[in-house]
């Protein structure tokens, strides 16, 4: 596998696009390519393999802006918090902060800023992008999350797949909860009807206006059940799946080009919204933690909401895998 990376800027926006490679001599399908833009929530927003675009990706980079296309990283909040208010360790918080042009209620605090990058540096065994975002004083987001921390994504591509890993160091002198999550918008290949989901987790999180309630529901025989495949063009959902362990079945199938993606987490992800809309996209997105976490593990429900906690001086990760298969 020959591996490579370029580095161009993209004309309208002048944000950077960083692009890795992993070419298969000889055997076209087999290779593959990300492209990530820092200066946009370190976004991947393209995800190629055999020539195949993955990811529903915008017309122009801006459009990013929308959240309707690539990958966003969600932090320290994955979707919805209520009344965009949190409470955690006893002070109530705002996601919020001063020049606020675009609502934070959801998908939390990083996802439309810049980050830092380093370049990418090839190894043996694939090719990898270092991204970073901190939280301080310095920061105008802080208000929103006053808790100083960097939080390191790093992309790497490999043979057969793309991981996606995420460390947070808290630099502040108390504890910090946060919750991480991937919003990967995969493209409707062919029809809906072809495209196939399978989410085998045990619970469904009962929700009243897309806020879990606490209660977690076994899926088994309703409609939440995603045990075994089903196409997209039966389902309408945009709920959260609790139980994920890095042995469960997770993943995408295009019938109609013979693909597969599977996507295998560390312990830490326990959660996955499925995400079906009536577009030409859907979501399968790996969480660490529930939506409106810090509110649930403020009632008392720490499985549940799954957030994380790190202790001053201390630091944390994990990571999901996106591992392509041709059938």
């Amino acid at each position: 596998m020959k591996f490579s990376y370029m580095i161009s800027k993209d004309s309208a926006t002048g944000w950077n696009i960083v692009r890795l490679t992993a070419e298969k001599p000889g055997i076209p399908q087999k290779s593959m390519s990300i492209a990530v833009t820092p200066e946009c929530g370190s976004n991947m927003f393209s995800f190629t393999a055999g020539g195949r675009e993955l990811i529903a990706s915008p017309d122009s980079l801006s459009e990013l802006i929308a959240r309707r296309t690539g990958c966003p990283i969600l932090f320290p909040t994955p979707n919805r918090v209520r009344e965009a208010t949190y409470r955690f360790m006893d002070e109530i918080y705002t996601m919020g902060f001063p020049g606020e042009k675009i609502s934070h209620l959801i998908h939390g605090l990083v996802w439309d800023d810049a980050w830092k990058f380093d370049k990418p540096e090839i190894g043996k065994d694939g090719i990898s992008l270092k991204t970073w975002y901190v939280f301080d004083e310095n920061n105008p987001r802080f208000p929103g999350y006053p808790f100083k921390c960097t939080l390191t994504v790093t992309f790497t591509l490999m043979e057969d797949r793309v991981r996606i890993a995420y460390e947070v160091q808290n630099q502040d002198n108390r504890p910090l909860g946060f919750g991480f999550g991937l919003h990967p918008f995969w493209k409707v290949i062919g029809d809906k009807k072809s495209d196939l989901v399978q989410v085998g987790l045990p619970y469904h999180m009962e929700a009243i206006d897309l806020l879990p309630t606490g209660k977690l529901e076994p899926v088994g025989g309703t409609q939440w059940d995603l045990n075994n495949p089903k196409p997209v063009s039966e389902l309408s959902l945009d709920d959260v799946y609790f139980g994920a362990t890095p042995e469960s079945i997770v993943r995408v199938m295009y019938e109609s080009i013979g693909l597969e993606i599977g996507q295998k987490a560390t312990a830490d992800f326990t959660h996955v919204v499925v995400y079906t809309p009536d577009r030409d996209y859907f979501c399968i997105e790996n969480q660490t933690s529930s939506t409106d976490a810090h509110n649930l593990f403020d009632r008392g429900l720490l499985k549940e909401s799954n957030l994380q906690i790190v202790q001053p001086d201390s630091q944390t990760g994990g990571h999901v895998d996106y591992i392509i298969t041709w059938k």
